[in-house]
């Protein structure tokens, strides 16, 4: 399984433009949460990997209706979908639930935003991390050649029989080879932590000091392995920094992978997860 993914185009949606997940329209900050009428408009819907424009009714702070129009795809009662309202450089992100589906539109709910399901990890597993300093990341930015190649053994039909599953992100320079630079810098560990919990979308991982970053990108590349009776699972990853917590000495890192899992992997994996 491979999977080309343009790196510049990656990074600018998932790092440039800070994304930030609500579980109510009230959780807005209160200037935009006072012009929502005049906002509502801006809402897009993301469905199959697009966006569309939305007409929406607020029914309450987390209940809405869409409309039906002729651009919009036909939605499914229970289908989760996002929503979101661009506002400067930040994406305010909802995770809504269709409900009722009547001629006119769509009842649609907003859930809770941790959008995934976590596994909590119960063996101690080391997460590796290499720094990707801010002059790397911008070059990646700056530079729509570079590839970001998603590697990996597993298939649903060969899963079965496999002992080890690698996934790996390599970053392919405008040769298609792999960069040079970026050999370098995964050779270095920046520092090492203990994986909490994993989902299809990141993980969290604890480091024993406290860690104060200044980084615009937080852009890092982790390698861990998981270990179950028959089979080994080997992760080596871009991620970046969502979130830091301090709590008894321990500085808490939640990480979103570059690009997340996909389903039938994830699903695999998950299994494994939850009868280990």
């Amino acid at each position: 399984m491979k999977e080309k993914i343009n790196l510049s185009a990656k990074l600018k949606e998932r790092v440039l433009v800070k994304n930030l997940s609500l579980m109510s329209l009230d959780k807005l900050p209160s200037d935009i949460y006072k012009n929502l009428p005049n906002l509502i408009k801006n809402f897009l819907l993301l469905y199959g990997g697009n966006l569309f424009k939305t007409k929406l009714d607020v029914l309450s702070d987390r209940t809405l209706f869409i409309h039906k129009t002729p651009d919009l795809p036909n939605l499914k009662k229970g289908e989760i979908l996002l929503l979101i309202l661009p506002f400067s450089q930040i994406r305010y992100v909802f995770q809504v639930k269709v409900g009722e589906v009547n001629e006119t539109g769509y009842n649609i709910e907003i859930l809770d935003p941790r959008k995934y399901e976590r596994i909590f990890v119960k063996n101690k597993v080391h997460v590796f991390f290499s720094y990707i300093p801010p002059q790397y990341v911008q070059s990646f930015i700056q530079n729509p050649e570079y590839q970001l190649l998603r590697e990996s053994n597993f298939t649903l039909e060969a899963f079965p029989t496999l002992e080890e599953i690698h996934l790996y992100d390599l970053v392919l320079n405008a040769n298609h080879n792999i960069d040079e630079n970026f050999k370098k810098l995964i050779q270095k560990t920046f520092i090492t932590g203990e994986l909490i919990d994993f989902s299809k979308g990141g993980f969290s991982a604890k480091i024993p000091t406290q860690i104060h970053l200044s980084d615009d990108f937080g852009v890092f590349y982790v390698k861990y392995n998981l270990q179950f009776s028959d089979k080994i699972f080997k992760f080596a990853l871009f991620v970046h920094l969502r979130d830091l917590d301090y709590k008894d000495g321990f500085t808490f890192f939640h990480m979103a992978y570059l690009t997340e899992l996909r389903e039938d992997f994830w699903k695999a994996l998950r299994n494994l997860l939850t009868t280990a």
